[in-house]
């Protein structure tokens, strides 16, 4: 492990009256300690420790203990004792970080990670994930000692979504940050200082230090260091044993239609009880405002507290996975809504299904609903009102051939050359069921303009608007050009 030259002063004060000289910052790169020797090329990982004579050539007898440029005065002139109680300072630190290491390993919680720097940092402290929801919280401080943010933590995992928006407008650019940095007392009661967490170059979260009192002494800089780095050995290691992860990588390669890993993800679905031809259905969601989007963060917390879902983040979207044999679909909408009202979402459900090789079909049925605009937020609306549009995205994905009516074409290339609107026209009166009334009141057009045109559209076509299948067939053209398709 690597140290500071203040840990070692501030281990060394219940011995001896120090005074630390400091001609640059006291970097975290302190490993080693050795006695100084006249002519040592001083290395940047290591303290030397001899008297002010020896390395300074100054004639003090006085000890001193020297890291790069800065160096603290021990008021004892005996090296051989000063330099063993060093040595036994190490050793402890090492012993304790060893002790942590041995923990790691054998599996044991986050929170009994930090419990260990309880005595270094008397401060609480919180690892957070990437959707900012909470893996670990102090353990001594428990509800009722710190805030109302503090105590919404342990009960849910979350800081509250209004303090998150805040947090992350205000902070936005926080999450590349590879140093320690100060977040003041914004949007939380407290500032606190944060480090972030990052495996493989992927941002996994941050470990957060609430600032009760005052800042942190140079020598509890040092050990939120300390801390930190032992909390990344957790994160990496838990990291690289989390199955969700790659869990919702293949989700989301089903949802493309990538069919190749669907064993590994039924494997994962049978740990939560879930039979494969259980009956599902699928919810999409999309929040209303790019500023509150926290996708990932709502993901977590939905599979947290509800087993009989799955929720991934998706092309900006939330898709969750319901299975309503285990608990059927009203209740899960119930048990959700609040969630959805609170974050600002709205959704669409697709029609209950059993094989997950339909999936991207699914998908595109409960995206109907949003692209219609109409629905409010909280709201999830189902799919079978917007069923009408899905059949003409399949049928536009999937005929061999054109479905349009050629009449339908001509009067749109006419339209484009003389920048018309005949084909308009003609869709409003066929939606209109041919009442000419009805017709130039919805495109605020006179009666006789409306006359005149469906004249010229019969003359440059010869359509015979009288006829119910030549009207079918135009209608079915016109929606099938405005169908989308995801």
């Amino acid at each position: 492990m690597v140290f500071n030259i203040w840990m070692i002063y501030d281990a060394l004060l219940p011995f001896y009256s120090c005074d630390m000289i400091l001609q640059g910052e006291a970097e975290q790169t302190l490993e080693n300690i050795r006695l100084y020797f006249a002519g040592d090329m001083l290395n940047a990982s290591t303290m030397y420790v001899e008297s002010g004579r020896v390395i300074f050539g100054n004639g003090d007898s006085r000890v001193y203990c020297v890291h790069g440029k800065n160096y603290f005065i021990v008021d004892s002139a005996n090296v051989n004792a000063v330099f063993n109680t060093v040595i036994c300072i190490m050793e402890k630190i090492q012993a304790r970080i060893n002790k942590i290491n041995m923990m790691i390993a054998n599996n044991c919680l986050l929170s009994e990670v930090l419990s260990e720097f309880h005595d270094k940092l008397p401060c609480p402290m919180m690892v957070l994930d990437a959707s900012q929801t909470a893996l670990a919280v102090s353990e001594i401080y428990g509800k009722g000692t710190i805030d109302e943010s503090w105590d919404r933590m342990i009960e849910t995992g979350s800081l509250g979504l209004e303090a998150i928006s805040r947090y992350n407008s205000l902070y936005a650019d926080s999450v590349h940050r590879k140093d320690f940095y100060r977040i003041p007392a914004d949007p939380f009661p407290y500032p606190s200082y944060n480090r972030n967490i990052y495996i493989n170059g992927e941002f996994m979260g941050f470990l957060s230090l609430i600032l009760l009192h005052g800042d942190l002494s140079d020598a509890e800089r040092g050990w939120y260091y300390t801390a930190w780095e032992e909390v990344c050995s957790w994160v990496r290691l838990h990291a690289e044993n989390n199955s969700l992860l790659l869990s919702n990588a293949v989700f989301e390669e089903l949802l493309t239609g990538n069919m190749q890993n669907m064993d590994y993800f039924l494997g994962s679905l049978s740990a939560f009880g879930w039979y494969k031809d259980c009956r599902k259905q699928l919810i999409v969601l999309e929040c209303v405002s790019s500023h509150l989007n926290m996708n990932a963060h709502i993901a977590k917390l939905l599979n947290t507290r509800h087993r009989h879902l799955y929720a991934v983040e998706y092309q900006d979207k939330l898709v969750l996975l319901c299975n309503i044999d285990n608990c059927s679909f009203e209740k899960q909408l119930r048990d959700i809504r609040p969630v959805i009202l609170n974050s600002g979402y709205r959704g669409g459900s697709s029609n209950s299904f059993e094989d997950l090789t339909e999936l991207p079909h699914y998908y595109l049925q409960a995206v109907l609903p949003l692209r219609s605009g109409a629905v409010s937020v909280g709201d999830i609306s189902p799919c079978q009102e917007y069923i009408l549009p899905y059949m003409f995205q399949l049928l536009k994905r999937n005929a061999r051939m054109s479905l349009s009516h050629p009449s339908l074409d001509l009067l749109q290339e006419y339209d484009r050359r003389h920048h018309g609107n005949y084909a308009e026209v003609l869709y409003c009166y066929l939606k209109n069921q041919s009442s000419q009334t009805d017709t130039a009141r919805q495109l605020n057009m006179h009666r006789s303009t409306l006359l005149r045109k469906l004249n010229r559209i019969q003359q440059m076509t010869g359509l015979d608007l009288t006829d119910y299948h030549t009207r079918l067939h135009l209608l079915l053209s016109c929606e099938l050009q405005s169908a989308g398709s995801e």
